[in-house]
């Protein structure tokens, strides 16, 4: 009877491993598969597909919202970015798009301050204020090439004018004339926006190189409110500046075609490793849960068997 009571535990034993060795392997498959299938809408999202003729140049294709500029085909950027900023430094929020259709300002260098290591875009658009009129806006991308073997290039500052109004005030007229004299005069505010030199330097790529990331990328920006009439800068609340389907292409051959970028260097995407880390630590939760059972259970059983063996042996 003793003997039928081992088997029957062993048997029981075995079935049960089987049943958690095949939990864990369906519970690692599913992580896996959970992976798969957002990788698979990631590129859904983000195609990379190569011109035939162009084989290895990867190419974004944008949403309706975003935007294509170049500078003097040394410098071209797709993207689509949104600022949200707090023009009265409280809690109530702007949000603002960058128009698809800002015009590139001649301030964008292939050579920023006769540099061969920086290049900048600069983007310009205005909008229409019911009580201001047109206030202009802009904003800019500096790219920095580092000597380093391989060279690589990087954002390195962002920076922003966000003009928020401009009023007629009276004020007093040129220095030497009747000072009971008054004359109107413009006085504008801005909010004047940056990054400052990114520490650590952001989206590092190898020179003859495309950057290209589908994710929301999002930089915080200082703010301060500037006044043409003299008032001294005052401190705002940090403003957040939000790129998506974004590709840049820097210190590029200016033989390229205007629009075709180099091989692209693709963002990380961390996210698709979250599936697998978490099946698998439930799997192994479960494999932990199971084992701690069968030792619990396995002792008082045992020592069942041994009374049984016991009492035999005195009859």
């Amino acid at each position: 009877q003793a003997y039928n009571c081992l088997i029957h535990f062993y048997k029981r034993l075995i079935t049960m491993s089987t049943s958690i060795f095949l939990l864990l392997l369906a519970t690692c498959l599913y992580g896996e598969q959970v992976a798969g299938d957002q990788e698979q809408e990631h590129q859904l999202v983000l195609p990379l597909v190569s011109d035939s003729s162009q084989a290895g140049d990867a190419q974004l294709r944008l949403p309706a919202e975003s935007g294509s500029w170049v500078v003097e085909n040394c410098l071209a950027v797709k993207m689509v970015a949104q600022m949200k900023l707090y023009p009265n430094n409280s809690n109530i929020v702007v949000t603002k798009n960058i128009p698809a259709l800002a015009k590139v300002s001649p301030t964008s260098s292939c050579s920023y301050l006769n540099s061969t290591i920086t290049q900048v875009l600069t983007l310009e658009w205005s909008e229409a204020d019911p009580s201001s009129g047109i206030l202009s806006r802009n904003l800019s991308l500096y790219f920095t090439l580092n000597n380093t073997i391989p060279p690589m290039y990087t954002v390195s500052m962002i920076t922003s004018m966000y003009q928020l109004s401009r009023n007629k005030v009276l004020g007093k007229m040129s220095p030497g004339q009747n000072t009971t004299d008054m004359e109107s005069k413009s006085v504008s505010k801005f909010l004047s926006l940056t990054t400052t030199t990114m520490n650590p330097l952001q989206f590092m790529v190898p020179k003859n190189r495309s950057f290209l990331c589908e994710e929301s990328l999002t930089v915080e920006m200082m703010a301060e409110l500037i006044t043409t009439d003299g008032t001294p800068p005052v401190k705002h609340k940090k403003a957040m500046l939000k790129i998506s389907s974004f590709q840049f292409d820097a210190f590029r051959p200016t033989s390229l075609p205007s629009l075709q970028f180099q091989p692209a260097t693709f963002c990380s995407s961390p996210n698709d490793l979250v599936p697998i880390v978490v099946g698998c630590s439930l799997a192994g939760l479960v494999l932990f849960i199971v084992i701690g059972y069968l030792m619990g259970r396995r002792k008082p059983e045992v020592k069942g068997y041994a009374t049984v063996v016991e009492q035999g042996e005195v009859q």
